[in-house]
């Protein structure tokens, strides 16, 4: 066994090439034989190869476990052990690298195997994409969606629908976008959600597609619901009282037998009291009719006319306007832009919407102690807002998911259309209105896209 030891048989070769050197040195200076250097010089050159062929013979070995880990080849076993402790070593740490390797390469297998059924059977639509527009991943749900089979590149959506192909291949790192999908079996409103990753140098974007149809047919139902509601309590409001005053009346100018009275033959006390009867009836009747207004009102909202404004200019210039009227109450502006903010709108629809929340603060601090509204305008990279705030009592919890519903009102003398109009109004400008109310204080946000 020491025999195949590798430090012995480098030492023993090395010795031997040393000996048949210090001979070929003698046999130059010391014989005058020709033949005896050239022999001593043959052993040498031959002791040489033997030397470097062993060496390369041993590091061969180590050279093909090596590429073992290029091949993915995790079978072999490095057995160069009876060479020596230090291959014994050696071996020892290549074999649990290997294993380590191996372990890893399972367990890849396992999570890549594991995407691939979840990508399977999850419901959202997946597409993944390169800059050149290879698709490199496409589930089963995106092609039912799409109602198209699998496909390879993007531009293949271009045949079913360029403004598709368009809004995937342009959308920016978390965008969400909502499209009608019109080129399906049957119309899908699609809500889009971008992201752009790299792997390895390589862009990738990953688009989900979800279709949101029942979802929206399921709030329309409950906006019809809640508007049916409000609708119906108005109403009855009205025509119950008027109800019962033509019953009243009806009764006073009937005789036993249910026959109409004449007019002449009816007491004053009586005819006052059927004249305070229709008076009250023609109030109702006029409410009805301004609620009936307010409704096609808020059914045809005016179109805006949008130019280009600066936001906290239009903001200090309403607030100027009001600030006479709100001496009880302290009325501050805040710009934490450091400068003017241009946005696209038109002043006239958001100075209403404006004017319509600092009231709405006013009546909620009435009677209050150090009552205060606070108007903030803020700008970042995606989008600029307006926020009214004041630290009056707050939203009930009760009716936070109601305020922006057309006709809802807690107020004794409100119609209910301020925050649905404002709320409208905002979407029509591309932006939005929301509400923040924990405990004390209220604050109605205006959101403004980027121009």
């Amino acid at each position: 066994m020491v025999f195949k030891n590798f430090r012995f048989q480098v030492l023993l070769r090395g010795l031997g090439i040393g000996a048949s050197a210090i001979g070929l040195a003698w046999s130059i200076y010391t014989t005058e034989f020709l033949m005896t250097p050239i022999v001593f010089a043959l052993v040498t050159i031959l002791q040489l190869v033997a030397l470097i062929s062993y060496v390369e013979g041993t590091l061969k070995e180590v050279k093909r476990f090596s590429d073992s880990f290029i091949d993915s080849d995790y079978m072999r076993k490095f057995d160069d052990t009876d060479k020596g402790s230090v291959f014994k070593d050696l071996g020892l740490t290549f074999n649990r690298i290997i294993a380590d390797f191996k372990q890893i390469r399972i367990e890849k297998e396992e999570h890549y195997r594991y995407l691939l059924q979840v990508n399977r059977h999850v419901s959202v639509g997946l597409i993944c994409f390169k800059a050149d527009g290879k698709i490199d991943l496409m589930n089963h749900a995106a092609a039912d969606l799409l109602n198209t089979p699998m496909l390879d590149r993007m531009e293949h959506l271009e045949n079913h629908d360029q403004a598709f192909h368009h809004l995937l291949t342009h959308m920016k790192p978390g965008e969400k976008k909502l499209f009608r999908a019109s080129f399906t079996k049957e119309a899908r409103d699609l809500a889009i959600v971008a992201n752009k990753f790299i792997l390895q140098n390589e862009s990738y974007t990953l688009v989900s597609l979800q279709d949101i149809r029942a979802e929206l047919d399921a709030h329309e139902m409950t906006a019809w619901q809640k508007l049916i509601r409000v609708l119906t309590h108005e109403i009855m409001n009205s025509v119950t009282p008027v109800v019962s005053l033509t019953t009243a009346i009806k009764m006073m100018m009937e005789d036993e037998e249910g026959k109409p009275m004449p007019v002449n033959s009816l007491d004053e006390e009586t005819g006052e009291d059927i004249y305070r009867s229709v008076f009250a009836i023609e109030n109702r009747g006029k409410g009805l009719l301004g609620f009936v207004n307010a409704y096609r009102d808020y059914t045809t909202p005016p179109e805006p006319e949008l130019e280009r404004i600066d936001l906290q200019a239009l903001a200090t210039e309403t607030i100027q306007i009001m600030a006479s009227t709100m001496k009880a109450i302290t009325l501050t502006m805040e710009d934490q832009s450091g400068d003017g903010m241009m946005v696209e709108a038109d002043p006239k629809l958001i100075g209403q919407v404006l004017i319509n929340l600092v009231k709405n603060a006013k009546e909620a601090l009435a009677g209050a102690e150090n009552a205060e509204i606070r108007v903030l305008v803020k700008e970042n990279s995606a989008k600029t807002t307006l926020s009214v705030q004041d630290n009056g009592p707050g939203i009930p919890e009760d009716v936070k998911e109601e305020i922006f519903v057309p006709f809802f009102t807690t107020k004794d003398k409100g119609n209910g259309i301020g925050l649905s109009l404002s709320k409208q109004i905002m979407k029509l400008h591309g932006g939005d209105i929301t509400a923040e109310s924990e405990g004390e204080g209220t604050r109605f946000v205006l959101t403004f896209p980027q121009p």
